[in-house]
């Protein structure tokens, strides 16, 4: 595996359900992409014991942590703290692309 990427080369879509794409998986660390086309919604939900951050590529959409909700464009930053809920709905014209990463699912 390269230690080099570029997103684009993760980036799809899926009719049934969001697209995901692992860039790097290792046993500290995934790093991957979540792609929503409009409409497409990632269901609330939760890890236990592992953080999760979401940074936007391209598209908007309706981050939610807990309790709180935010519309994030490009550039926007969202983090789940480990336990706590979060999903996230594409609420925009476009799809949604985001660059995911998170502790690995423990063996």
């Amino acid at each position: 595996m390269s230690t080099f990427s570029d997103y684009r080369d993760h980036v799809g879509a899926s009719a049934e359900r969001w697209f995901k794409s692992t860039i790097f998986l290792s046993p500290n660390m995934l790093v991957g992409m979540d792609c929503l086309e409009p409409g497409q919604a990632q269901p609330t939900h939760q890890h236990a014991g592992r953080d999760k951050m979401y940074f936007v590529v391209e598209g908007e959409g309706a981050f939610t942590v807990g309790a709180e909700t935010r519309r994030l464009g490009p550039g926007g930053l969202a983090w789940a703290p480990a336990d706590s809920p979060h999903g996230v709905v594409n609420v925009g014209a476009g799809r949604l692309t985001m660059l995911i990463a998170m502790a690995p699912e423990p063996k």
